[in-house]
């Protein structure tokens, strides 16, 4: 089972690095405190990423202590938000009607809220699982040494362990471990040990992202972009 799943990690990545690099296939909802992004063209990092950035397969995120960023994906407006201390590529394969997306996680935390995934599919790859998610709202941290914890809030996520190919399905109020000697576990969420989301302002997405300008003079006028 192990190999399996290696080998079909390992087409996945073909596929995903075979995309157009010009194809847009998200944007910056939100951007604050210490924010990088480098492209995959560049060779370093490029402090305070902007709402309103567009992003393309293999674009590299990276946030600080203090840094929070919220992508939107373009085709089916799922969201995630990544919190401080964490980086993360993200990629995708735009088909007719659908991007399929796989975000890499090197490290960190981040919020996923995912649309229903008729025609593409939504990957979180950590360095000790790959989590398959259908549609969902969850949280996942990841440590490279101590493993990837996954909390549920709906929906339901399959979790299968890089070391062991074992598989886990982690449902609303559950939580599961999956760790990088192999082991996987689940169970239901303790009181107090979800992550707390401090960004509930966030706006619904649209297909409208509007941004204030404020001039020299301090007029405000607002910037929409249809994407």
């Amino acid at each position: 089972m192990r190999k399996l799943t290696f080998i079909s990690i390992f087409l996945i990545l073909i596929l995903l690095t075979q995309t157009n690099a010009q194809d847009k296939i998200a944007l910056t909802l939100k951007a604050r405190g210490e924010t990088k992004l480098k492209r995959a063209t560049e060779a370093s990092f490029k402090p305070n990423l902007s709402v309103g950035t567009p992003l393309f397969s293999e674009d590299h995120i990276k946030t600080g202590k203090d840094g929070l960023a919220v992508l939107v994906f373009l085709d089916d407006k799922s969201q995630i938000k990544v919190r401080e201390n964490s980086e993360m590529i993200i990629r995708g394969v735009k088909g007719q009607d659908a991007i399929s997306k796989i975000v890499a996680m090197s490290f960190g935390t981040l919020k996923a809220e995912v649309s229903p995934q008729r025609k593409g599919q939504f990957v979180i790859a950590t360095p000790t699982s790959v989590a398959s998610v259908k549609g969902t709202v969850f949280w996942v941290q990841s440590d490279p040494i101590n493993g990837d914890v996954f909390y549920g809030l709906s929906g339901s996520i399959e979790v299968t362990n890089n070391e062991s190919g074992a598989t886990i399905v982690v449902g609303a109020n559950q939580t599961g471990t999956s760790t990088p000697s192999g082991d996987v576990n689940v169970e239901k969420t303790k009181e107090n040990t979800v992550p707390q989301d401090t960004d509930q302002e966030t706006p619904a997405p649209s297909n409208i992202l509007k941004i204030q300008l404020r001039n020299s003079q301090g007029d405000i006028k607002d910037l929409k972009i249809e994407y």
